[in-house]
């Protein structure tokens, strides 16, 4: 990723690496550019959450152009590519949990139980029948 000012590079971003604590309550992110300079910075659940919004609204910007330009992967109408995803019941009783796309893309979802069993069962009768082996 490159920062730039007019058609200047300022620095490439090389590697970013990230942990949370023991105990849940922050997250540590650590930018390394080429150069191997690093930046560490800790972030609480609120702030990592926004991190996480932001860069969400940004693809969804690069998306938005590349599909005003005409660019072929700016095509799908934003379809992700699911390759992993977690589940589970809220204190609320909501189903909350997120997907995360095979570019590393998250999208949280929220649902109340009858949608997500609705959605089981369209995915259910949607997919193909298993072999008997």
């Amino acid at each position: 990723m490159e920062t730039r000012t007019g058609e200047s590079p300022i620095g490439t971003l090389d590697a970013l690496q990230m942990g949370v604590s023991a105990d849940g309550q922050s997250c540590m992110m650590v930018f390394v550019d080429e150069e191997q300079r690093s930046i560490q910075y800790v972030a609480d659940f609120a702030a990592f959450n926004a991190f996480i919004a932001s860069l969400s609204r940004m693809a969804g910007e690069m998306h938005r152009r590349r599909c005003a330009v005409g660019d072929d992967r700016g095509k799908g109408g934003g379809a992700l590519t699911v390759t992993s995803g977690h589940f589970q019941l809220s204190p609320d009783s909501k189903v909350e949990g997120r997907l995360v796309g095979d570019s590393g893309q998250i999208v949280n979802i929220r649902m109340c139980p009858e949608v997500a069993c609705q959605l089981t069962k369209a995915i259910l009768m949607s997919a193909p029948a298993a072999s008997d082996c």
